[in-house]
């Protein structure tokens, strides 16, 4: 689910290779979050999240910083661009940095009635990568992640499914499984309480065991259409990462 460029080893590949993965791919639920949900932007309409990502993991120090353009194709049809920029420093590879792949995908809510909807998300990772921080070049892995939202306000409950395919020549564990579950509570109409977690295969092909992590954190809605948040996640087992802070700011705007 994220410095020389050299062509990493295949643990450090793994590693990148989770921080980029493991941010997944985000509308209130949204950045921070682990969890993606049903909303879409509405014909039209547009929304960029600036999302960064500190992580901390047996010595090595991470920094990720993964923007995301959704726009709205119909009331329930976005279109999604993630591109992403790596910098990573562990006391075995050295200091690594550069542009990671990008995420170009479509989000479609195939069915509403109160309080449940459903959506899927799919699309390719596309190796946009620098040598060793992302996917071979002319490879790209595809993904689908299927989403269910429970609007239930105060209280709101997503749950994710999801699979990614990795090329054979990547390095990584071809076949990635990913379930997530969330809760979020609006405490006022513009502070919502977020908590979520998250288990996934694990992309290092030589580790049977799932990292599992959690996420508490804040979003705040500074003014419409302009929101700021700010998470902790933690790792739940020893193959996950031990710990990371994210921040990020989203920006909706209409025609």
């Amino acid at each position: 689910m994220r410095a020389t460029r050299h062509r990493l080893a295949t643990s450090a590949l793994a590693a990148a290779a989770f921080v980029l993965t493991d941010t997944p791919p985000p509308a209130h639920a949204g950045h921070p979050m682990l969890s993606e949900d049903t909303g879409t932007q509405g014909t039209g309409n547009a929304e960029l999240e600036l999302g960064y990502a500190w992580s901390e993991n047996d010595g090595a120090h991470s920094f990720l910083f993964q923007p995301q353009l959704s726009y709205g194709i119909t009331p329930s049809l976005d279109l999604i661009v993630q591109p992403s920029w790596l910098a990573n420093d562990d006391p075995v590879n050295g200091r690594v940095r550069g542009f990671g792949d990008t995420n170009l995908d479509f989000k479609w809510r195939f069915y509403g009635a109160a309080p449940l909807s459903l959506a899927v998300r799919a699309g390719l990772d596309v190796p946009t990568g620098e040598e060793g921080l992302g996917l071979p070049h002319g490879k790209s892995s595809a993904h689908a992640l299927l989403v269910a939202t429970v609007d239930a306000q105060p209280f709101t409950i997503d749950a994710n499914l999801g699979y990614l395919h990795n090329p054979a020549d990547s390095g990584l564990r071809a076949d990635i499984y990913h379930a997530s579950a969330a809760t979020l509570f609006a405490a006022n109409e513009s502070l919502v309480i977020v908590l979520d977690a998250s288990v996934d295969s694990n992309p290092d092909p030589r580790r049977s065991e799932w990292p599992a992590v959690a996420l508490a954190g804040m979003i705040y809605t500074a003014r419409p259409g302009l929101d700021i948040d700010i998470g902790y996640r933690a790792g739940l087992n020893t193959a996950a990462v031990a710990k990371q802070w994210l921040l990020g700011m989203t920006y909706r705007w209409a025609p």
